[in-house]
């Protein structure tokens, strides 16, 4: 994990004895595209303004299947919800109905009943998927703690909180490729 320090425009290295299998962001937490072009502090500034921070979760296969699935509840309708992916491939059946199983404590949403009626998770961190194994998450602290959708994520047993900004993230990946995004 790099940790991007405004002052000194340098990167600190953390280690966390573990890999980091895949990353999910909730879309309603990033507020803005990055277009073609020249990129400024202030864009870079603008697509995570909330001033989340990432955090890093160990949750079992199960558990990473019950928040997509719960993520996705509404869709094909749009939802802040929705999960944005990197390393983590899943497909969606939006022709499967969504059932809902009992209410998240203190939350409007439901978990899934059926989790996996309407989404399968291919593969994980490049490998296949497996239920029963343990996948370290990178996300923002609000999605951590079970904000949206995301409850499940609240009961992980693994938590480690950076305290990088995700905007800070942001700016060290651009950064870390010389400013150039292919």
């Amino acid at each position: 994990i790099a940790r991007y320090d405004k002052t000194h425009l340098t990167i600190a290295e953390y280690e966390l004895g573990i890999t980091v299998d895949g990353a999910i962001s909730n879309g309603g937490g990033i507020r803005a595209g990055i277009p073609a072009g020249d990129i400024s502090m202030n864009t870079l500034m603008t697509v995570f303004p909330f001033g989340n921070t990432v955090t890093i979760i160990g949750v079992t296969g199960e558990q990473l299947l019950e928040a997509l699935e719960a993520a996705c509840f509404i869709c094909p309708e749009p939802s802040g919800a929705f999960p944005q992916t990197a390393g983590i491939r899943f497909e969606l059946d939006i022709t499967a109905p969504y059932e809902n199983g009992e209410l998240y404590p203190d939350s409007t949403y439901y978990a899934p009943a059926n989790p996996g009626s309407r989404v399968t998770i291919t593969s994980v961190g490049g490998k296949k998927f497996n239920r029963n194994d343990t996948y370290y998450i990178a996300t923002n602290n609000f999605t951590a703690a079970g904000g949206d959708t995301y409850y499940v994520f609240g009961q992980a047993d693994y938590v480690v909180q950076t305290e990088i900004l995700d905007a800070d993230a942001l700016i060290s990946y651009v950064n870390s490729m010389n400013g150039i995004i292919g």
